[in-house]
């Protein structure tokens, strides 16, 4: 056998034992899959103990492939290893070894070993870039760990909370569900059809429209995170669009905190999702304190915070998480900006004099979980990073990250004529947001820089 050896370990700020019990979390595979190389879970049985079996499909470039894993080597708190039982390799075996390096350091080393097809020749051919390409991997993995066990270790003396999410297999909602999971929650989606999107996640069936809820599994909820709502870049906006984007925030919202200020054991904390929309496009530095602005997506997120104004007096904590432009490959701007700035046909959007107030997805779960957890937040914060950039400076950036130019504008008056209103408020819109509450209260930026944010989105270090 032609078998190639590959090594890469970190020290975190957690003993080996916890460090154990995050990778044994049952959402602990998605967490830990970089965003740029997805995979999919087709079956699980049990955990990561021996005779654990995970059926995937992962993509090796445009071709998806199956890849099933079954653990052994597994000794508690120690050590548990993947071995492929079939693939795209000839043969992988990956050990996870775990040890403690004092009462709060531990070390997780990753030792591959695996075999590529066509012998000494593919392996020639493949192997450099196997181990590029792993490297990356474990790059992005350890530091998400990491970020991971010092926002646990913050929390360490709360208890974990039952956790209830709408619109939990969004863009947004399916990360959070995962990150919750991982941090030791118990949590549940909300949808439609009663089904999760997400493997591992207990699903319920609501349906708004017809003012109903799964009241049996939902019950005792500690916090409901309420982030359903139609997608504000999926059409053009009509009249009639305009309308559902509304009626899916306000009304459901309506809904659901009549139905929470009703309940003899109602939750502790109500955190919505809302929007930096609220604020308007106004040329000034605005914070939490600062009036809401003018413009539909203004309207809208006033209307969609007033509508839970009856759980005030039902003794429930409100939250109103005010979001900016989501770093993500999944999805929103950057995902719809990525494939023109890979073939180098980027720029910036109309003047790109606009401030865009940006937020790292990690940073944005964290902000939830905090929300949740803190009781000291209520009312809006602004789920922002302390950095905002103009839309110049970020296509400068991306336009670096990726190493291709960025030099293209988007006229405002092409970008009016195409998209209407939704061009003048999504993305020409001015919005110098800054997290005021956040800072105040001490809240950590993993990533506080745009370069630093995307580089760890793209997998770029």
């Amino acid at each position: 056998m032609a078998v190639s050896h590959y090594s890469y370990e970190s020290n975190f700020p957690a003993t080996g034992a916890e460090l154990f019990a995050y990778h044994e979390r049952s959402t602990a595979l998605q967490r830990l899959t970089p965003p740029w190389q997805p995979v999919k879970i087709l079956n699980r049985s049990g955990g990561i103990e021996n005779g654990a079996t995970v059926d995937a499909e992962i993509k090796l470039g445009p071709i998806a492939t199956r890849w099933k894993l079954i653990h052994q080597d597994y000794s508690q708190g120690q050590q548990f290893a993947d071995f492929q039982i079939f693939g795209p390799l000839r043969y992988w075996h990956h050990l996870h070894s775990f040890c403690s390096l004092g009462s709060r350091t531990g070390n997780l080393k990753e030792t591959i070993q695996f075999e590529v097809p066509f012998g000494r020749l593919g392996r020639w051919l493949t192997e450099k870039k196997i181990k590029r390409t792993l490297n990356r991997l474990f790059t992005y993995r350890h530091t998400v760990t990491e970020n991971d066990l010092n926002h646990l270790i913050n929390f360490r003396d709360q208890s974990r909370r039952k956790v209830v999410i709408t619109g939990g297999n969004g863009l947004i909602g399916s990360d959070l569900a995962i990150f919750l999971a991982v941090q030791g929650h118990d949590v549940l989606i909300l949808s439609r059809s009663g089904k999760s999107l997400v493997f591992g996640i207990r699903a319920a069936r609501w349906d708004p429209k017809k003012r109903y809820i799964d009241s049996a599994a939902t019950a005792n909820a500690d916090c409901w995170i309420h982030l359903a709502g139609e997608n504000i870049a999926k059409r053009h906006w009509t009249q009639s669009r305009i309308r559902e984007i509304r009626d899916s925030r306000v009304e459901t919202t309506s809904f659901l905190a009549d139905y929470l200020a009703k309940l003899e054991d109602p939750p502790e904390c109500f955190i919505s999702a809302s929007g930096t929309g609220f604020y308007g496009s106004r040329n000034e530095v605005v914070d939490e304190s600062t009036s809401k602005g003018k413009g539909i997506l203004s309207d809208i997120c006033h209307a969609w915070e007033d509508a839970s104004n009856v759980l005030e007096s039902a003794g429930i904590r409100r939250v109103f998480v005010r979001t900016g432009v989501v770093l993500s490959l999944n999805g929103g701007a950057l995902a719809k900006l990525l494939p023109f700035y890979r073939v180098g046909l980027g720029g910036r959007i109309g003047s790109g004099t606009q401030f865009w107030s940006w937020i790292a997805m990690d940073d944005l779960l964290r902000v939830f979980d905090t929300a949740m957890q803190d009781s000291r937040l209520s009312g809006p914060i602004n789920a922002t990073a302390p950095i905002p950039v103009s839309n110049r400076e970020f296509s400068k950036t991306l336009g670096a990250i990726l190493n291709r130019p960025a030099i293209l504008p988007a006229p405002a008056w092409v970008l009016k004529s195409l998209l209407g209103r939704m061009a003048d408020e999504a993305l020409l819109s001015d919005q110098n947001v800054v997290p005021d509450k956040l800072t105040r209260m001490g809240f950590s930026f993993n990533f506080p820089e745009l370069d630093l944010a995307l580089s760890h989105s793209l997998g770029v270090y």
